[in-house]
């Protein structure tokens, strides 16, 4: 494989990684308080709407990340997805 078509493997590897990593970590958010989940939202969709997240298909993606945030924001039982919450 070229260099260049290895790079972009390795760049989408790296983004199901992240997506993971987030995953767990919003699976972990019910250990937060109500208003600490909240917060966390509220900073999330501000970073999202700031000039560091250029990409409309980055912001596209991350509709995903607002689902699972919103879920996890309303319930202290979250464990990762929201079907579970959303119907």
């Amino acid at each position: 494989m070229r260099d260049e078509a290895q790079t972009l493997v390795d760049v989408c590897k790296d983004f199901v990684r992240a997506m993971a990593r987030a995953e767990e970590a919003l699976a972990k958010m019910g250990a937060l308080t109500k208003e600490e989940r909240e917060e966390v939202l509220r900073s999330v969709l501000a970073w999202l709407g700031s000039d560091e997240v250029r990409a409309p298909y980055t912001k596209e993606i991350a509709r995903e990340l607002i689902g699972q945030l919103s879920a996890a924001g309303m319930y202290a039982d979250y464990r990762g997805s929201p079907d579970a919450y959303i119907q």
